[in-house]
């Protein structure tokens, strides 16, 4: 998929001229709240080369041992990798030789302990963070394929099967992968 170029030169409006870009190519949109979330989180890591670089389970069970500021900051820090990872570099989790469903399971997992812990209006984001982890990883994998291959078969099919990924999903009918159905009827819980 060929995308223009993006004029604007600062790069608050070309990361959110991006998401806005997947946001329509998807099919969906988001609120204010999650776009800027999403756009901050990567102007954040974009500058970051320490992503994925260490076992992030055992760094999710250090921040439980931590008081609660520093505790919340490490928790939405391990959500956002592992947001970014299954959105954008899920060839890593292969290279860790774990799922891209590990990190949605770890990261919603961080963004809904930060929900149930902090105030009320930054909880409410979080729990949202949590209940769309697996939409917003759709529209970065989204933004992936307009300038990297996408996943491999068996990681969009695992991916599907284990979160119900739509863009998964489309990836694997776009490829005419056969699929049984009793594997459908598995999927529709998500």
């Amino acid at each position: 998929m060929s995308k223009q170029f993006i004029l604007d030169s600062s790069e608050l409006s070309q990361w959110h001229t991006l998401v806005l870009e997947a946001e329509q190519d998807y099919g969906v949109h988001l609120d204010e709240a999650m776009q800027s979330y999403l756009v901050f989180t990567l102007m954040r890591f974009a500058r970051n080369n320490q992503l994925n670089t260490q076992a992030m389970a055992l760094d999710y069970l250090t921040a439980h041992q931590l008081p609660n500021p520093l505790r919340s900051e490490q928790l939405r820090d391990i959500g956002d990798q592992c947001l970014l990872v299954s959105g954008l570099f899920p060839q890593s989790a292969a290279k860790r030789q774990v799922s891209v469903s590990y990190y949605v399971d770890l990261g919603r997992a961080a963004y809904q302990h930060i929900g149930e812990v902090t105030q009320q209006s930054i909880a409410e984001l979080y729990q949202q963070l949590a209940e769309s982890f697996i939409l917003l990883m759709d529209l970065l994998q989204t933004i992936r394929q307009y300038t990297m291959p996408a996943l491999q078969p068996m990681a969009a099919f695992e991916l599907w099967t284990k979160t119900g990924s739509r863009a998964a999903h489309q990836q694997i009918s776009t490829l005419g992968t056969p699929v049984h159905a009793c594997l459908l009827n598995n999927t529709k819980g998500h």
